[in-house]
């Protein structure tokens, strides 16, 4: 039952990010579904084995606040890394009251995500 909640979720707008991010952690061994939005990632069937979401703070068709709080009226327990180019104190204390795991600061410079995924997952 624990391998069915390895799956990693991210939601992004910016292309780029996506595709790296889904680069680098499947070289890191991990399964990852990538999506440029909140509503995509609302009808991933999959979504239902996601142990972690990494997700962008502001997006054009739902911010990462709007989708963590959509995602965890049916799986409260769902981990979520949220991405920001601007981690100031008040994206960071609404991150935390939001139940946030981090925040990491684009561009992703270290292995943080990586570690911090894998902690996340047990893995």
């Amino acid at each position: 039952m624990a391998d069915q909640r390895k799956l990693v979720m991210i939601v992004d707008d910016d292309q780029a990010v996506r595709d790296s991010l889904q680069f680098a952690l499947r070289l890191e061994g991990l399964c990852v579904h990538v999506h440029n939005g909140g509503a995509a990632l609302l009808t991933d069937p999959g979504l239902n084995r996601a142990g972690c979401v990494v997700l962008g703070d502001s997006m054009r068709d739902m911010d990462g606040f709007t989708l963590l709080k959509t995602l965890r009226t049916n799986d409260p327990g769902l981990a979520a890394i949220m991405l920001t180019s601007h981690a100031t104190p008040r994206i960071r204390a609404r991150a935390a009251a939001a139940g946030v795991r981090k925040v990491l600061e684009k561009p992703l410079l270290d292995n943080a995500l990586v570690e911090d995924i894998r902690a996340i997952l047990g893995a």
